[in-house]
């Protein structure tokens, strides 16, 4: 699987929780028709342990591999997804296309916070 992160900073007009409000009621449904994204996933900046970089969120999302995601980048859903971000985010993120070397997996997950099927209707 190929993964995307990248970081994510609120637009100053925004307080954090109007930030991620917004990123979970509008801005996930708009990204989840994407096709085919197999994960979406946004952490929340509680603190930073150190170093230089400063963000509110960082997000990751997973595609089968280089050429499924590179195919999305070129569909309408994609276009409409990017020009959803100035509506509550700073265009200034940076994002990595990655390659994930899992050591100790993660716990199994119980569920996301939205319905995929929802999204896609």
């Amino acid at each position: 699987m190929i993964k995307v992160i990248g970081t994510a900073y609120k637009r100053d007009d925004f307080t954090t929780q109007e930030f991620f409000d917004y990123w979970r009621d509008v801005h996930a449904p708009i990204s989840a028709k994407i096709g085919p994204m197999r994960g979406y996933v946004v952490s929340e900046v509680i603190r930073k342990v150190q170093g230089e970089l400063q963000a509110e969120a960082f997000i990751e999302q997973w595609w089968d591999d280089l050429d499924a995601f590179e195919k999305a980048g070129e569909t309408p859903e994609m276009e409409v997804a990017w020009a959803d971000v100035s509506n509550y985010a700073k265009t200034t993120g940076t994002f990595w296309v990655t390659k994930e070397h899992v050591y100790i997996p993660p716990p199994i997950p119980r569920g996301g916070t939205l319905s995929r099927q929802a999204w896609l209707a």
